[in-house]
C-alpha cells in the first residue's frame, strides 16, 4: 500500500511536495522517480506518481481513490494531563474522530492554556496518525475552557462514558440509522466526572453508556467506544 501525504493547498495545486514531506520521501523513505504515493486534500485522494529531480518532487495524479464511508465522529475529551494529549489525538483520529474537543472539567488535573501552541504540536501529531491510518482527513483539534462553551446543541446523538453506568452498553444505544448523524462521545478526565456534571450532561440529553467492566485510563478510554462504532461502519458500508 502506497504511502499516503495529505498536502496544504498550495503544493497541491502546484503538484508539488515540500517541507516536512519532503524530507520523509526523500530521507525516511528513500523513494525514487516513479515510485507511487497517495496525495490527500480537502478529503480527496489520488494515486499518484513521483517525479524526484535533484532535491525537487513534484507528482503526476493516476486515478482518484474512493472513499468510503464514514461516521461524523466527535470526541469531547476531559482536559488530561502530559503527554497524555498526544495519545488521545494519535489513537482517536487512528480510529476515526471527525474532531477532537479537549475541555477543562472538574477534575482535570491539568488547566487549559497555550493551546495555540498545543494545537499546532497535536496537528502534526494527528497528520501522522491520519497517514498512517490511509484516511481522507485530519480531524480538527480545539480547546474549550468549559463544558458551557461547547455547542451540543448540533449532536444528533451524545454519548457519555461513566463508570456509575453498570448496564448499558453502546449496542443498546447506538442504531444503524445514527452511523449517519453527528455522534459525540465523552470522556472524563483522571478522576472521571463529577455529579454536577451528570446533571449537566442528562439536561443534554445524554446516553450514559459503560465501557466495560474495567476502569481504562482517560487517555484510552475512548478507543473502546471508537472500535465498536469502527467495526459497525465497516461491516455495514
Amino acid at each position: 500500500m502506497a504511502q499516503r501525504y495529505f498536502l496544504s493547498k498550495n503544493d497541491f495545486e502546484n503538484k508539488i511536495i515540500t517541507s516536512d514531506d519532503k524530507h520523509h520521501i526523500l530521507r525516511v523513505m528513500r523513494m525514487k522517480t516513479d515510485d507511487q504515493i497517495e496525495v490527500c486534500y480537502q478529503q480527496i485522494c489520488y494515486l499518484s506518481k513521483l517525479k524526484i529531480s535533484d532535491q525537487d518532487i513534484s507528482f503526476e495524479t493516476l486515478n482518484r481513490l474512493e472513499k468510503r464511508h464514514s461516521v461524523d465522529m466527535t470526541l469531547i475529551q476531559g482536559l488530561p494531563k502530559g503527554n497524555k494529549l498526544d495519545i488521545v489525538c494519535k489513537y482517536a483520529t487512528m480510529f476515526g474522530v471527525s474532531n477532537i474537543m479537549f475541555v477543562q472539567m472538574d477534575r482535570s488535573i491539568a488547566k487549559e492554556k497555550n493551546s495555540d501552541n498545543k494545537i499546532k504540536r497535536l496537528h502534526l501529531i494527528a497528520k501522522e496518525a491520519a497517514e498512517l491510518a490511509h484516511r481522507f482527513d485530519v480531524p480538527e483539534i480545539s480547546f474549550f475552557k468549559s463544558l458551557k462553551d461547547i455547542a451540543f446543541n448540533s449532536f444528533d446523538v451524545i454519548l457519555l462514558a461513566d463508570e456509575n453506568e453498570k448496564t448499558k452498553m453502546l449496542k443498546d444505544v447506538i442504531k444503524t440509522e445514527d452511523l449517519h448523524k453527528k455522534i459525540a462521545l465523552i470522556i472524563g478526565p483522571e478522576g472521571g466526572i463529577t455529579d454536577g456534571e451528570r446533571v449537566f450532561f442528562n439536561q443534554k440529553n445524554a446516553h450514559m453508556i459503560s465501557l466495560g467492566d474495567n476502569i481504562l485510563p482517560t487517555e484510552i478510554a475512548a478507543i473502546y467506544a471508537l472500535s465498536y462504532i469502527s467495526v459497525k461502519n465497516t461491516e455495514l458500508f
